[in-house]
């Protein structure tokens, strides 16, 4: 099998006549970390204003108990355990949709550049999406499949739920993957390829994708190592198919199945309620403990498949020309 080369948008992206960032690396991600912290203090902003009254009626009745001071750490915990009560986290989703839209406005404002760059091409771009929640779903039922034969899942059955909610957590899903792939995806790994090797795009881009969760619960060095095949995987999704879209698909339905349909932590996080319920048992490395999934074995086989089979099997479209540095 021969090493598939042929990223159109990668011709797309050296080619811009308006593509105004700077040559040098370190500046190129001095830039993407001032976007990143701007799109999480919106993305805050958003969720402490929902949850705002609830804030201040704990902080009255806390205040009224303490004779008026209220602990600044026990202030502090009390907010990250509401923002992670399901609900609460529903609504974070819906508030991923603000770091969207600062990264595409500093695209086409401050940079001058046309959507095609980053990825997002109208043509085609349903059915890149379909086909992106499909083969995500296909990938993580794959993980579930073998962390269940390697001992890591007992299946608990149908715990019942209602699919109203499950719908809104599905759009929620939608708008938080959308936020991530044009984060690492469509801004940085295309920022980075303007003027550098597309496998330094592709690394640079996964390292800070997997630095990006560390924080997450249950995080370990297997996580990270995982989450740079995932990055690695997705951004080969990305060139090869020359879309943004089925990236978005991919990344939220991941998501989604591994917590509202499989009933697993999603990177550390519980998500709700679920179709099914599965319980971890057996080693770490078979389930990924309480990080989820992500962090096991199961993960690691089928990344490192697809990421074979992106990089060697032809079909995924057309071929089109390509800059000759990158084809040699």
């Amino acid at each position: 099998m021969k090493l598939q080369t042929n990223y159109p948008l990668l011709q797309r992206v050296r080619e811009s006549e308006k593509f105004l960032t700077p040559k040098n690396l370190f500046l190129k991600l001095l830039i993407f970390v001032g976007i990143f912290f701007l799109s999480s203090l919106a993305e805050m902003a958003g969720m402490v204003a929902l949850i705002f009254p609830r804030i201040m009626d704990w902080a009255m009745r806390a205040s009224q108990a303490n004779n008026g001071v209220i602990d600044p750490f026990e202030a502090n915990d009390k907010i990250y355990a509401m923002l992670e009560e399901p609900v609460n986290t529903t609504i974070m989703l819906y508030c991923t949709a603000l770091a969207t839209i600062i990264v595409l406005l500093f695209c086409r404002i401050v940079e001058g550049r046309k959507l095609r760059t980053i990825g997002f091409k109208a043509k085609g771009g349903l059915v890149q999406y379909l086909i992106g929640l499909a083969a995500g779903f296909v990938m993580f039922s794959a993980v579930v499949g073998i962390a269940w034969a390697m001992g890591g899942l007992r299946f608990e059955g149908m715990p019942g739920f209602t699919l109203l909610p499950l719908l809104i957590v599905l759009v929620g899903y939608g708008l938080q993957g959308m936020s991530e792939e044009v984060l690492c995806r469509g801004y940085l790994m295309t920022t980075v390829m303007h003027d550098q090797p597309v496998w330094a795009a592709i690394v640079v881009n996964s390292i800070v994708f997997g630095l990006l969760h560390g924080e997450n619960n249950g995080f370990s060095l297997l996580a990270f190592v995982n989450l740079i095949l995932y990055a690695v995987m997705i951004s080969l999704y990305v060139l090869r198919t020359d879309n943004l879209w089925g990236a978005c698909a991919v990344h939220s339905i991941w998501n989604f199945v591994q917590g509202n349909f499989y009933g697993l932590p999603v990177s550390g996080i519980d998500s709700g309620d679920s179709v099914f319920r599965m319980s971890l048992q057996g080693s770490t490395l078979a389930n990924g403990g309480a990080f989820g999934l992500e962090a096991s074995l199961a993960t690691t086989i089928v990344m490192t498949v697809v990421i074979l089979l992106l990089l060697f099997v032809p079909g995924f479209r057309k071929k089109e020309t390509a800059p000759a540095e990158e084809t040699a």
